[in-house]
Order: structure tokens, then sequence, then C-alpha cells
């Protein structure tokens, strides 16, 4: 009966971390999805680009809505990531290209342009040189599967 005791705890044991591992998966695969959506409307964005603009010439006219919905996008991105929605693998993606993005002409004066009290979160990141705006210690970061 004593056996029979043991082997039925051990495999409630390998039930429960089985579970868990699903769960974490499970959230994982949804930041991925989420992430997902982002990615594609970057891309959006960046094909709505004069192809002048795109070979990295000067931006026509036009261009200026594109910038300004990228800048608007990194707003998006960072907040994501305050509030754990981001993955820290993708973070480490994102932040850089944000940061090598920003500071190309057509985007540092747009960003110059738009109002002082918008895009906190994208001048926070800049001012920073790129501090992860996710204050979460490991331990929580891994538990959302982040």
């Amino acid at each position: 009966m004593e056996l029979f005791s043991i082997l039925i705890q051990s495999f409630t044991a390998i039930a429960i971390v089985f579970a868990a591992w699903q769960l974490l998966f499970h959230s994982r695969q949804m930041h991925r999805e989420f992430e997902h959506l982002y990615v594609a409307r970057y891309w959006e964005l960046m094909d709505q680009r004069s192809a002048r603009f795109s070979c990295g010439g000067r931006p026509k006219k036009s261009d200026r809505r594109v910038v300004r919905g990228y800048l608007q996008l990194c707003e998006d991105q960072i907040d994501l990531r305050r509030l754990a929605r981001i993955t820290d693998n993708t973070w480490g993606f994102w932040c850089g290209a944000i940061l090598d993005q920003v500071v190309e002409e057509a985007y540092a004066l747009e960003l110059h342009a738009v109002d002082g009290a918008e895009l906190p979160n994208l001048r926070e990141l800049i001012r920073s040189g790129g501090a992860d705006p996710l204050a979460q210690r490991w331990t929580g970061r891994k538990l959302h599967g982040l």
C-alpha cells in the first residue's frame, strides 16, 4: 500500500510540473502572437514609404505620415513592454531598432516637431539610452512567459 501511495504522489507531482510547463508555454505563445501583430504593423508602415525614402533618400511630404506612424508605433511598443506584454528577447531587438531608427534625420526631426507632451515613453527611452521600461524581476518575467 505504501508503494502505491508513493507512485500516486510521483504521478501527481509529474502532472503538476507538466501542467505548469504547459501554462508557461501557452503564455509565451500568446506573447509571440501579440508581438507578431506589431511586426505586421511595422511592415505595413514601411511599405507605405516612398521609393526614394525607402532607398535612403530624402523623404517626400507624404512620408511624414509614415514617420509619425512609426513614432507612435514605438510609443505603443514601449508601453506594451512596460505592461509585460513583450518578451525579453523581442524587447532586446525592438529597443535596439527603435534607438537606431529615431536618430535618423527624418525621424529625429519629426520627433522634435511633435509636441513635447506627446510620445513620453519614446522620449524617456531615448533619454535613458534604452533602459528597460519593464520594472519586474527575473522570476516574475519567467512566470509571465517573458
